[in-house]
This record gives structure tokens, C-alpha cells and sequence, in this order.
């Protein structure tokens, strides 16, 4: 399986409604050999000493105005006792985020476990750490070089929404 993005991803500061951090949210729209295959947010977090990134990917029919079939994963990767290096859990999905026929089908945590499609969705998170610099260097606290993306950040979250990104993107690979 060839991972590609399809345009740059959309890089946006935001406030969080718990404790009032900003963290950065990261909006991926993922080809599988040319063909939209996923689309993935994560929430990139610090808290203190702790670099946490939360990422929901969207997996289903794309092609079509119907959003039956879609299912949606998540996960946090973040430090854990006794471990070296960042570690990912599967997490219920989208948690943060309110219902949408976008989002499809919520997957629990143990609903994740049993998909067919759970190794397609470690294997997009694995390629979100592996290449994206910014989810990269925020995860694993390493400088990289700054990417061509950084300069999108839109800092006070102005701009088209991530849903109506989704759907001009859509309509764009039909």
C-alpha cells in the first residue's frame, strides 16, 4: 500500500474547551495508491513535560454523497510508564468531536479491536508518525526541519471548516 497526501494538510492552532491550552490540530486527507483512502485528525497536546497526540482517521466510501459505511477510529500516542519511546493506544473514536454522518460509525474501543480494517488504520497512524513533521517532532520531541506546511498554520482558526474542507475535497476527486 503507497501513502500519499492529497494537498498539503491543514495546520490550525486551537483552544481547548477543558483546560484552556492551545494545542495544534492537524487535518490529513490520505490517498491509498492515487485513491482516497482515509481522512485523519490529530490533536497535538502538551501537558507540562507530556507530548501527547490524539488521532481519529475515517475510513469508507468517499466517492459518493453517501457517508453509510464509514467508520471512524482513534487512538492517543503519548509517553508511557516504564516505556522509552511514545506508545499508541486504541481509543474510543472521535471523542472531542460532535456526531456527524462525516465521522460515520464511532468505533468503541473494543469495536476497534475486532474491525477487519484495524491493521489500514495502524498502518495510516505509522505512516502520519513516520512523515508528517509536525505530528513527528511534536509526538517524539525531535527537531526537524521546518516543513513547507508550517507556514499554513492559521493561528486564530479563521477559515473554511474542517468538515467543509472535507466536502470541497471530496467533490474535487470525483
Amino acid at each position: 500500500m503507497t501513502l500519499s497526501l492529497d494537498g498539503a494538510p491543514d495546520i490550525r492552532e486551537q483552544e481547548c474547551s477543558c483546560c484552556g491550552a492551545t494545542f495544534v490540530v492537524v487535518d490529513h486527507f490520505i490517498l491509498m495508491d492515487g485513491r482516497t483512502h482515509a481522512i485523519a485528525k490529530s490533536a497535538l497536546h502538551h501537558h507540562g513535560d507530556e507530548h501527547e497526540a490524539w488521532i481519529d482517521v475515517i475510513f469508507g466510501p468517499f466517492g459518493d454523497d453517501s457517508t453509510g459505511g464509514r467508520v471512524s477510529f482513534g487512538c492517543r500516542v503519548g509517553p508511557i510508564a516504564g516505556a522509552a519511546e511514545p506508545a499508541a493506544t486504541v481509543v474510543d473514536a472521535a471523542q472531542p468531536y460532535p456526531d456527524s454522518p462525516l465521522w460515520g460509525h464511532k468505533l468503541s474501543r473494543e469495536e476497534a479491536l475486532q474491525q477487519d480494517l484495524l491493521a489500514q488504520f495502524w498502518g495510516v497512524v505509522d505512516w502520519l508518525l513516520s512523515t508528517d513533521p509536525t505530528v513527528h517532532s511534536h509526538v517524539y520531541r525531535r527537531d526537524t526541519p521546518k516543513s513547507h506546511w508550517t507556514g499554513r498554520m492559521n493561528h486564530d482558526g479563521a477559515g473554511p471548516g474542517f468538515w467543509t474542507k472535507v466536502r470541497e475535497r471530496l467533490d474535487k476527486r470525483r
